[in-house]
Parts: structure tokens; C-alpha cells; sequence
């Protein structure tokens, strides 16, 4: 599955982001939607929403009860960053069991380097000891040792959705479904990617078209 990253502010610029395509990443953070606005788009049956607020628009707690309203109204998957404190974690989790839907995701990112894979492990292990479903690794890709190094991970794991940023890591994104990923995120086509290295859909569905897989 290929989510579409939302990055326009306003909820009528994101949805022409996503046109027709039916799985996004509501950026609340970027967006910035109401509450009535998110529960509004969240309750469309026909799409899929991972819903993620990164640091450092709002404060902690707004972003948290977002998250929390978000699980509770029909989102599909919450994305918590590992940096998060345990009480936040915890009240994500929790938001999401009783939602008997939403998945939570625990993310890490890291805009310099790729970590050996010892490391890696443990940041795995770690985010499954704090109860993610999914955990994602988003790492900066300096060389194609790196690029292997994230994409052998599918070889112990298949919860993860683990993948490169940067120029050199973009081939890591599709390859990343071929892997075992069950979804990555791409950019809109007439949209801002959100983070280094990240293809737009149609670039990814050629891509994937080439190989002949299906999506």
C-alpha cells in the first residue's frame, strides 16, 4: 500500500493532495484540521489514515489528545515518535485498544546516519517492549552498505516498515514493499515531500509496475 504524505495547510489543499488515492498520512502537524475537520475526514470509510503529529507546533499534551481522538474516531494506524515519554506511549496504546481498530505505529527517525544493526535491533525490540504493532526506521542513507543493511532487516522481521532517506536510499522505498513492508509513504504528485529522498506516488508506481508487483 502506498500512503500519500499530506504537507498542505488546510484540509480542502491536503484532499487535493490526495485526489483520488485512498491511503494518507494526515500530518496534523502540517495540515492543522480542526478537530470536527479530522474526525470529518476520518470517518470516510472508503480511506486509510495513518495519523502522526510531530513535535513542535503544539505542546505535548495537545498533540497526545489529537492522537487520541484520532485512534478513537476511525483511524487506521497513530504514529508515535520513540523520543516520546512512556506516559504518552502509554496513553496512545490504550487509546488504541479501545478503539479495537487503530494500530499504533512507534517511529525512529534518524536525518544523519544509519545505525549499525545491532543497534537497529534494539531499537526494534525496544519499540515492541513499549507496545508498537508496527515499528517504523526512517535513516539517513550515506552509502549502499546502509541501503542493505535497512532492507535486511525484513529478513528477521515482518512488522517493521524500514526504509532509507536521502538520495541514495530512495530505491530502499519500493524496494521496501518488495521486502515485506506492508505500506510505504510517497509525496503527491502536485505536493511537497516530507521528508529526504521521498518519491512521489507516480514515481513509485512505475517503479513497482517495472517489476511487476502488485501494490
Amino acid at each position: 500500500m502506498l500512503y500519500v504524505c499530506l504537507s498542505a495547510e488546510g484540509v480542502d489543499n491536503a484532499m487535493q493532495q490526495l485526489g483520488d488515492n485512498k491511503c494518507a498520512e494526515l500530518r496534523v502537524d502540517l495540515v492543522k484540521p480542526t478537530t470536527e475537520q479530522m474526525i470529518s475526514l476520518l470517518s470516510d470509510e472508503s480511506r486509510h489514515y495513518i495519523v502522526t503529529c510531530r513535535p513542535g507546533v503544539f505542546e505535548p499534551d495537545t498533540d497526545i489528545s489529537i492522537l487520541e481522538t484520532a485512534a478513537l474516531n476511525g483511524a487506521d494506524y497513530i504514529d508515535l515518535e520513540i523520543e516520546r515519554a512512556p506516559e504518552y506511549v502509554i496513553k496512545m496504546r490504550r487509546a488504541c485498544l479501545l478503539s479495537k481498530k487503530c494500530r499504533l505505529i512507534i517511529s525512529y527517525h534518524n536525518y544523519e546516519t544509519t545505525p549499525d544493526a545491532g543497534i537497529l535491533k534494539g531499537i526494534i525490540k525496544y519499540c515492541k517492549e513499549l507496545g508498537a504493532d508496527i515499528v517504523k526506521l526512517a535513516c539517513k542513507s550515506n552509502s549502499v552498505s546502509d541501503n542493505a543493511r535497512i532492507l535486511g532487516l525484513y529478513g528477521e522481521y515482518n512488522d517493521i516498515v524500514a526504509f532509507c532517506m536521502g538520495e541514495t536510499g530512495k530505491i530502499t522505498r519500493p524496494a521496501s514493499l518488495m521486502f515485506g513492508a506492508p505500506f510505504t509513504y510517497v509525496a503527491a504528485d502536485n505536493g511537497q515531500p516530507t521528508a529526504p529522498g521521498q518519491l512521489t506516488i507516480n514515481q513509485v508506481k512505475r517503479i513497482l509496475d517495472a517489476m511487476d508487483f502488485e501494490k
